[in-house]
């Protein structure tokens, strides 16, 4: 399987700070898109944390366990760690951080997350979202109680019922799908789908690949045109073969 793979991230327009972080580790096929919460230093610590141990956690597992056991004790691990830190320094107190991680293994892709950052596939013509979002309305929605037209609106819309770091457990929700040559997979903070619609991604996508450089570039570009109000980061990997 040749893969080729960009990732970026940028603060906005009208952020001072970049919350957002993401890792590539090409040497396990492995790539991580995290969104911190908290304030302060809090989202930017939280982010970068998750990153950095999710990853290190995962490229240092033992072969003998299932992957998704092991993409879910390193999301335990960096959720620990990361109330740690929150508790020994208070200018840290309540941080936390979304992960949408994809690990990739011939021709499949187990994608992991926590929050509301997405993980989507774009095969052909057709974007499929393959997260789903942990947010409040999301919730409300699954249970019955709410609509996907009343949750547009709803002013908890934005509002997370997970994350790492802000709860005792996270737990993390999968997915497995069966990947093939001219698919794209694209990792992404809330930043880039607040700003643009899955018809506009698909765009992007389509005229651009199977260049993932122009396409992240171009993405974080749509989205910054669109109002930029929030940190933009998007990781594009384009199956080759």
């Amino acid at each position: 399987m040749e893969i080729s793979v960009s990732g970026n991230t940028h603060t906005g327009i009208t952020r001072n700070n970049n919350e957002d972080a993401f890792g590539i580790f090409p040497d396990v096929n492995l790539y991580i898109v995290a969104d911190g919460l908290g304030g302060h230093a809090g989202g930017e610590v939280a982010s970068r944390l998750a990153v950095d141990i999710i990853g290190s956690e995962i490229a240092g597992a033992s072969a003998t366990f299932e992957i998704r056991e092991i993409m879910q004790r390193a999301i335990l691990t960096a959720n620990s760690i990361i109330q740690q830190k929150a508790e020994e320094d208070s200018n840290l107190h309540g941080m936390g951080t979304t992960v949408v991680v994809v690990s990739l293994n011939e021709n499949k892709a187990v994608v992991a997350h926590v929050g509301d950052s997405r993980a989507y596939l774009i095969r052909k013509d057709i974007i499929t979202q393959i997260t789903k979002d942990h947010t409040v309305v999301e919730e409300y929605i699954r249970i019955g109680i709410m609509t996907h037209k009343d949750a547009l609106y709803h002013p908890s819309r934005r509002v997370l019922s997970r994350a790492v770091g802000t709860e005792g457990v996270a737990n993390a929700d999968f997915e497995s799908i069966r990947i093939q040559a001219g698919d794209v997979l694209l990792l992404c903070t809330d930043g880039l789908t607040n700003m643009l619609s899955d018809k506009e991604i698909l765009q992007a996508v389509s005229e651009l690949r199977p260049d993932s450089e122009r396409i992240t570039s171009r993405l974080i570009e749509l989205a910054n045109n669109n109002g930029g109000i929030d940190n933009i980061t998007v990781i594009t990997l384009c199956v080759l073969s």
